[in-house]
């Protein structure tokens, strides 16, 4: 999961929190037993973010319950 996040967030210096922060939601991905689109989702709007701040609003984005 570590090096899944590493691979993700190659295109930009993530801080180590913003590190955890995608490995943690890859990991409630696996555990819940996420389906592999919406995973898969996730990591591809990881790699289309042009720098940490875009990945922390996508993070947050995900987690909020009024984003529907």
């Amino acid at each position: 999961i570590y090096q899944n996040a590493c691979d993700l967030l190659s295109h930009v210096s993530p801080s180590p929190l913003t590190l955890a922060r995608v490995a943690g939601t890859l990991l409630v991905y696996q555990v819940q037993g996420t389906e592999l689109e919406e995973s898969q989702w996730f990591s591809i709007q990881v790699k289309q973010c042009l720098d940490e701040e875009e990945v922390e609003e996508l993070i947050e984005s995900i987690h909020r319950t009024d984003a529907l």
